[in-house]
């Protein structure tokens, strides 16, 4: 092998890839913010922002808060919430990589952006339609998108905005294979987020750069770069983007041939993808084990690391790098000799680069093999072209031209980091210049000041000699005036003094009466406290043991349906069951002794014995789906790949995605959850018409999320018809039983998502 499988992904630069642990403490801290009964926009942009944060991960409480904000911003015409609820969406499945359904909603919000005059917002969805492009390897359809958002960016002088573009443009250009304009890009958008000081921005180019230096076979840069990434995305705990850097950084080394260096990063980038919830991460590092296995002509166990990347792409539903994986199986199966099987897997992996795109390594690699396959079974024409093919790929992506661009590139950006720095430096000193002068200037003022104010003390001592020598004379005239008046005051005093007693007597009393007056009133007031408070204590107990009785009620109920249909299920399959099956033994004796006459009479009862078999296969069927064993031996789980088992449409593909429950849940929520999941199920294969249903049941320590997502035609959530009876109703009062949350996101030829949530306390 000449290289290990590269990482191939676009870093999101969204909200919803912020840490698990920052999300729950933003989504905690919007929701005490929520008004609880008025409806407006400062509610509706809450609910977004609590959507966006959940796309990172949580499936069904995105669709939860989105559709809630999407609802009530239509009631009052509100259109920014209701196209930020549709780019919500489409953060979902950006995070999980599914291009085509992010663009749905994406477009959408992009319609009605166009129809505001706010271009900063409509900037914000063209970039996240380029990245949603990139993921499915559009690359012109990006580029055309992501023009667009800059300009916007450019005009408005929005630097966040602008770096974000110029990211998603590094990794179009090279996906494109054009290193020079992809890492042209990149030096842009570090200039930008050194500016806005972004740490994890700074990171994500870090490693981007890294990549790149790699390619262009500068490994020394390629260290230096991966390296800073991983000190960088340290210093904000972010686990992902650590596991990216040392997935690339892994790949250095194992050109270098330091194979156990390079399988201590990729255990390393494991965890670290495995803590972030990053599947696509995971998958590639098993694909990487793979392929140092191949190199060290380990084939055999290479083989089963690769087979086992391809099946977790499968289950996140992603074509990228699936080519790649595809060839290193097919050129372990060449180096094993088995050259039919490697040509197979050859054939595969250009045929899935072609369908869905691939990057000119992926190409190259693909015809590299080919042609060393062909030339070993002598089809020396065939191993030609491919090599040429091979050759002319090499040429574009690794020449001299292209390595000497790069490096001048680097070269010119040092440069300039280097004079801007001196340019600072000259700017501080010229600063502290200035400064030094102002405060000369400013001591001068002080003391011209102390000596104004010294002058002014002296005119004002003058003054006020003169001011003391009238103020003499009339205080000589008041004195005399005083004596005169002095008389008159002690009498005065004297009928104030007797007034005084008496208005303290007044006093007095009145105070008495007041403090028993406050006294009484609080003596009533607790009274009434304590009689207002031991009521409600009351009520609230009522209440408590009114909601406890009815929730008993309701798993009583729960259970006895459960308890009528294993009744039900036993009386099928014990009493009709064994009269079928004694009529069959019957039918059967008598249609042995009638084989030998072949009369009609031979052929009715030959008939007669086919009916009465299918008809005891479908008490079977019946007495098994009302009570089916699995669920009550091993579990929710396993009784629902026992359902989906027996179903055989011929049309409908179904995908089950679940991990073991880590905590056992109550029979009756068991109960209740394969119900629902049985009666979703049947309503697909009813009335969808669907080729593609995937089922994922997941628990963390919230509780349990069930979806049930198909491809089918669809139908409009908000027309109830009667004939819901036991279905869409039944479902939402038998969740509500629980206490939990189901949704239903459809609409015409888009499918059906049904998500479902039941806390832990149910």
């Amino acid at each position: 092998m000449r290289q290990l499988l590269k990482l191939i992904l676009v870093i999101p630069l969204l909200a919803c890839v912020i840490s698990q642990a920052q999300n729950v403490s933003q989504i905690d801290s919007l929701k005490r913010l929520l008004p609880s009964q008025k409806i407006d926009t400062l509610q509706i942009n809450l609910f977004n922002k609590i959507a966006l944060l959940y796309s990172a991960a949580d499936s069904a409480n995105t669709f939860l808060y989105a559709n809630q904000a999407q609802e009530k911003a239509t009631k009052i015409n509100y259109k920014k919430g209701i196209a930020k609820a549709l780019e919500a969406k489409g953060n979902l499945f950006i995070s999980k990589t599914n291009g085509p359904k992010a663009l749905v909603f994406f477009k959408e919000a992009s319609n009605i952006w166009s129809t505001t005059n706010d271009e900063l917002s409509h900037a914000e969805c063209y970039r996240n339609m380029g990245q949603a492009y990139l993921v499915i390897l559009q690359q012109n359809n990006a580029i055309i998108e992501l023009e667009k958002a800059e300009k916007i960016f450019i005009k408005y002088k929005n630097k966040l905005g602008l770096s974000t573009v110029y990211q998603t443009m590094g990794n179009v250009y090279r996906d494109k294979g054009n290193n020079e304009i992809a890492i042209d890009y990149f030096l842009r958008a570090l200039k930008l987020e050194e500016d806005n000081k972004d740490v994890k921005s700074i990171g994500s180019i870090q490693n981007n750069l890294g990549r790149l230096m790699n390619e262009t076979k500068n490994y020394p840069e390629a260290l230096k770069y991966y390296t800073q990434s991983i000190q960088t995305s340290k210093t904000i705990g972010d686990s992902r983007l650590i596991g990216i850097a040392q997935l690339n950084l892994c790949n250095v080394y194992a050109v270098q041939l330091n194979y156990p260096k390079a399988i201590e990063l990729l255990l390393e980038a494991k965890v670290n993808f495995t803590k972030s919830n990053f599947q696509r991460g995971v998958q590639i590092c098993i694909n990487n084990l793979g392929a140092i296995n191949l190199r060290q002509g380990n084939y055999d166990t290479a083989i089963v690391y690769l087979k086992s990347s391809l099946t977790i792409a499968k289950e996140n539903q992603t074509q990228l790098g699936v080519a790649l994986v595809q060839q290193n199986i097919g050129y372990g199966y060449m180096k094993l000799k088995k050259f039919d099987e490697s040509l197979r897997w050859f054939k595969d992996a250009e045929a899935t680069a072609i369908k869905y795109g691939a990057e000119p390594f992926t190409y190259g690699e693909i015809y590299n093999h080919r042609s060393m396959l062909d030339s070993a079974v002598g089809n020396f024409e065939s191993a030609f072209i491919y090599r040429s093919k091979y050759i002319a790929i090499t040429e574009k992506t690794s020449g001299e031209s292209v390595i000497k661009q790069v490096n001048e590139l680097k070269t010119k950006y040092d440069v300039e980091k280097k004079e801007l720095l001196i340019s600072l430096l000259n700017k501080t000193d010229s600063i502290k210049s200035l400064a030094i002068a102002n405060q000369q200037i400013a001591i001068n003022k002080n003391l011209y000041d102390i000596a104004s104010q010294k002058l002014a003390l002296a005119d004002a001592g003058l003054q006020l000699a003169d001011d003391s020598l009238q103020l003499s004379i009339k205080n000589e005239t008041i004195l005399q005036n005083r004596l005169d008046s002095t008389q008159k005051e002690e009498r005065i005093q004297d009928l104030n003094k007797q007034k005084r007693i008496q208005e303290l007597e007044v006093n007095r009393k009145n105070i008495t009466i007041i403090a028993l007056s406050v006294f009484t009133v609080l003596i009533l007031l607790l009274g009434y406290s304590f009689y207002k408070r031991r009521t409600l204590q009351q009520q609230a107990t009522m209440q408590a043991a009114l909601a406890k009785q009815q929730q008993q009620a309701t798993i009583e109920i729960i259970n006895a349906e459960e308890k009528e249909r294993k009744r039900i299920a036993e009386d099928l399959h014990d009493g009709v069951g064994q009269l079928m099956t004694a009529a069959w033994l019957n039918l059967q004796a008598l249609d042995n002794q009638t084989q030998a006459d072949n009369s009609q009479q031979y052929q009715l009862i030959n008939k007669t014995l086919l009916l009465v078999d299918e008809s005891c296969k479908e008490v079977r069927q019946v007495s098994h789906n009302m009570m089916p064993n699995a669920l009550l031996r091993k579990g929710l789980v396993n009784a629902v790949k026992e359902f989906i088992g027996q179903i055989n449409t011929g049309k409908l593909s179904i995908n089950l995605q679940t991990e073991e429950l880590q905590k056992a849940l109550p029979s009756h929520v068991e109960t209740i959850l394969y119900r629902v999941i049985q009666e979703s199920v049947n309503n697909v294969i009813k009335h969808a018409e669907a080729t593609q249903l995937d089922i994922s049941i997941n628990q963390d320590e919230e509780g349990i999320d069930v979806m049930i997502e198909d491809n089918g035609k669809g139908f409009d959530t908000t027309i109830t018809r009667a004939t819901d009876g036991i279905g869409l109703q039944n479902i939402q009062s038998r969740i509500l039983y629980l206490k939990g949350t189901v949704s239903w996101d459809s609409s015409a030829n888009n499918g059906t998502l049904v998500a479902i949530h039941i806390p832990t306390n149910a």
